[in-house]
């Protein structure tokens, strides 16, 4: 009699519990009203992470135009009247960087930096970088003195 007493006591320990079909379907029901939300989230945190690299790859593009325009300015041959968009124009389409584009703007400005029609010996120039079709911009501008 003993022995059945410790046998039963033995088998209650390892018996097995199940999970009941009551059980499966609240946590269906759980996961279905959190993992829409969750998904959402992580595809905004994917998108936001996006952005920074996407405006340091601008940044650089402005930046590097600009020192262009600056060298250009500054080389013995060429000086203030290098300036121009003829020698600087808009690039639809940057090699090597897909969905980029770059575009120099050059305006007349006056010792006040207001804009002016004719040259007054001061040039805004101002580079323009955007992608994702315009969704993200960035802009450099350097002012430019003819002395």
């Amino acid at each position: 009699m003993k022995s059945i007493q410790s046998n039963q006591k033995v088998f209650n320990r390892f018996q097995r519990r199940s999970t009941t079909i009551i059980e499966v379907v609240v946590a269906i029901v759980i996961l279905s009203v959190a993992l829409p939300s969750l998904m959402t989230a992580f595809a905004d945190a994917s998108a936001q992470s996006i952005g920074p690299y996407c405006r340091s790859i601008g940044s650089y593009l402005a930046i590097e135009r600009m020192e262009e325009i600056i060298a250009r300015r500054y080389r013995g041959t060429d000086g203030y009247d290098a300036i121009t968009t003829g020698n600087f124009g808009s690039e639809s389409s940057i090699s090597g960087f897909t969905g980029y584009s770059r575009d120099v703007a050059i305006n007349f400005v006056d010792g006040d930096l207001n804009s002016v029609g004719s040259d007054e010996g001061f040039k805004r120039v101002t580079v323009s970088v955007s992608w994702d079709g315009g969704a993200g911009d960035i802009d450099v501008e350097h002012i430019f003195a003819d002395f």
